[in-house]
């Protein structure tokens, strides 16, 4: 087998297959369930708060041994996802976050509760990143916002699912019927991942691993007829993957992407988590029943379905630079209206709409924009590190919303978010590039050779 197998040219050329959509679900369900597991956190901790199984100080420990077990299983998925491929890291946090929220579900005290959150947090680090940072290698390049974002509306679907499944069975069944529901079908996944995902044909080329490459990329070729001949490749592009084993996300052509994507992934979580994860608490300390909470929750978390679907418009036609810078300032803004609001129309509303546009910064983000700007070589160390730095932040930002909330309440809780969220929307402005309709490849010449042209300037 010849070296020059070209994965990035052949993949590129492609229409949407029948392989691709099969890879698409596959990796839909196990981000589905991992998102449901993160998602049920709200709606358990009012819950155990309600119960007197829990606290608001032992709910922050809760969320922070949660995202201690993401940043830990994150930082792995850098280490592994380059090293040993995007499948073999995939299919295995999938079986250790599936056996660990089963453990949740029968955990016989709140110590043993956390011990397996963290295990759980493990596997859940590495679940969504490396299953975006995958399709994004996979995806058609001219609607490749367009399939980031489909993926990311069915993974988040998991979010009004969560708040569904809430409302209808904790009253009935109690909070740990969640973990149960979270636990075994990841362990189903796993097992049909194992069996039918293939291997990134672009990371299969980078490692030297040609004839494994070919198998794969010939598995989707045989399903489109009259293909059109492979587009020549660029000598700039051929010189940059010669260098492809020299990168690293410090590297002069890559360190401006590495420092945007940690502070704007940082900033994207703590926000949207601020929210998620305490909002039916702030309901229960504020006098509302739990299927009243519960309630509210859900009408909120179905903005998760329209936002996610506009993001899948947005990314492709509008780009992903504006869009975020725009959607950024919007959300800092609807969140103080939402902080001011006392009605049930408006907390519903509002929360909606906060939901939706938290969903599109979400969708473009964290499946779209920060794993196609890292190069092939080092995309999962890249994503991962960035999701690690916003781990760390979501594991301390707990006691800090609980603090706020107790001295001034939730008025100062999103007067918080809003500036968290300027601060993203200049730095996107700032640091960032349009991807919009460009090849992998394409994105990685212009990046590195701009910001290498920028840092030997200075």
């Amino acid at each position: 087998m010849g070296k020059e197998v070209l994965a990035g040219a052949r993949l590129d050329r492609l229409p949407m297959t029948k392989q691709h959509r099969s890879i698409l679900f596959l990796l839909a369900g196990g981000g589905f369930f991992d998102g449901f597991d993160l998602y049920i956190a709200g709606s358990v901790l009012a819950s155990m708060v309600a119960l007197k199984f829990s606290s608001v100080a032992n709910n922050a420990s809760f969320i922070s041994g949660t995202f201690f077990g993401l940043l830990i299983g994150t930082l792995i998925a850098a280490v592994v996802g380059d090293r040993f491929g995007r499948k073999f890291t995939l299919k295995y946090s999938l079986l250790v976050y599936g056996i660990a929220t089963i453990l949740c579900a029968v955990s016989p005290s709140f110590g043993w509760l956390i011990v397996f959150r963290v295990i759980a947090g493990l596997g859940l680090g590495s679940v969504i990143v490396v299953g975006y940072g995958m399709w994004v290698e996979f995806a058609p390049r001219r609607t490749r916002g367009f399939w980031t974002s489909a993926l990311s509306f069915l993974i988040n679907l998991s979010q009004p699912a969560a708040a569904l499944v809430a409302l209808y069975l904790i009253p009935e069944y109690g909070w740990r019927i969640m973990f149960w529901i979270a636990g075994i079908p990841p362990i189903i996944i796993w097992a049909l991942q194992v069996r039918y995902l293939p291997e990134s044909p672009r990371w299969l080329e980078q490692k030297g691993k040609y004839e494994e490459a070919e198998k794969v990329l010939v598995q989707f070729e045989q399903l489109v007829p009259n293909l059109a001949p492979v587009e020549s490749v660029p000598q700039p592009v051929l010189k940059a993957a010669n260098a492809k084993q020299t990168l690293s996300i410090w590297s002069p052509g890559i360190r401006k992407i590495t420092i945007m994507s940690i502070i704007i992934s940082t900033i994207m979580m703590t926000t949207w988590y601020t929210f998620t994860a305490w909002i039916p608490t702030f309901f229960i300390t504020q006098g509302f029943s739990a299927v009243k909470t519960f309630t509210f929750s859900l009408v909120i978390m179905l903005g998760a379905i329209p936002g996610n679907a506009l993001s899948a418009v947005l990314a492709d036609r509008m780009g992903r630079k504006y869009t975020l810078a725009f959607m950024s300032v919007f959300l800092g803004v609807i969140g103080l209206f939402y902080g001011s609001a006392s009605s049930p129309a408006a907390i519903m509303s509002l929360g909606f709409i906060f939901v939706m546009g938290g969903n599109i910064l979400i969708a473009i983000i964290l499946a779209s924009y920060v794993p196609e700007l890292f190069p092939t070589s080092v995309r999962m160390t890249g994503s991962s590190v960035a999701n690690a730095f916003s781990r760390a932040g979501t594991i301390l930002s707990p006691y800090l919303i609980a603090y706020l909330f107790t001295h001034g309440g939730q008025h100062s809780v999103f007067w918080f978010s809003f500036a968290l969220y300027i601060i993203m929307a200049i730095t996107i402005l700032v640091l960032g590039s349009e991807t919009k309709k460009l090849s992998l490849e394409d994105i990685e010449k212009k990046e590195i050779l701009i910001n290498e042209s920028a840092s030997h300037s200075m």
